[in-house]
């Protein structure tokens, strides 16, 4: 009986844990910054779950992790501040094994990314800088790059704010799609091939 039991768990827990790595998740950053003259403003979301429901966290103004719907979350905490850790000194590494290692890393990264797929990029607002030359360049700029990527998924809309002064009030949104299992498994796979 207790075998059967133990059995039965263990089953039910792998399934678990199979579907949680193979279920596709989105990742999603969504924020806004207003900052005109000394008065800042702004906050960052950053969303990791479905398309309704999931973990958020705001890690500013203040840190806060929100669970459930992303617009209306049924529990939310925020973390106490930390105080500022002591730097101590590390001794040096040579440094072809620091390069060895940051490659292995580079490597094993891009694998991991190509099973990650983009889905969403969106950026408008308006911008202003107390050199109307400089406004003027970066409003260029994003008009030759969002009409160089535009489609339904990418779009960078800015309007250009010619008044002498430090202007902005920006909103973004970048979203991800993935399947923690492949990633992993891509991950795992390029690690022990390189290793070999």
């Amino acid at each position: 009986m207790i075998p059967n039991i133990v059995l039965w768990s263990l089953f039910v827990l792998i399934c678990i844990i199979l579907a949680i790595l193979f279920i596709p998740y989105r990742l999603s950053i969504v924020g806004n910054i207003q900052w005109f003259e000394n008065k800042k403003t702004g906050n960052a979301h950053i969303h990791f779950g479905g398309t309704k429901r999931g973990i958020s966290i705001s890690p500013f103004p203040i840190m806060r992790f929100y669970f459930g719907r992303f617009d209306q979350p049924f529990f939310s905490f925020s973390l106490p501040k930390k105080k500022e850790p002591k730097i101590k000194k590390d001794k040096m590494k040579p440094l072809n094994k620091k390069f060895k290692s940051i490659k292995t890393y580079t490597i094993l990264g891009k694998e991991a990314l190509d099973e990650i797929h983009f889905d969403q990029f969106f950026l408008n607002g308006k911008l202003g800088f107390p050199n109307p030359m400089h406004t003027g360049m970066i409003f260029g700029w994003s008009q030759l790059l969002g009409n160089f990527i535009r489609s339904k998924n990418v779009d960078i809309s800015i309007s250009p704010q010619f008044n002498n002064r430090f202007e902005t009030d920006i909103r973004g949104n970048f979203r991800l799609k993935f399947i923690p299992g492949k990633v992993l498994w891509k991950a795992v796979k390029t690690y022990f091939k390189f290793k070999k």
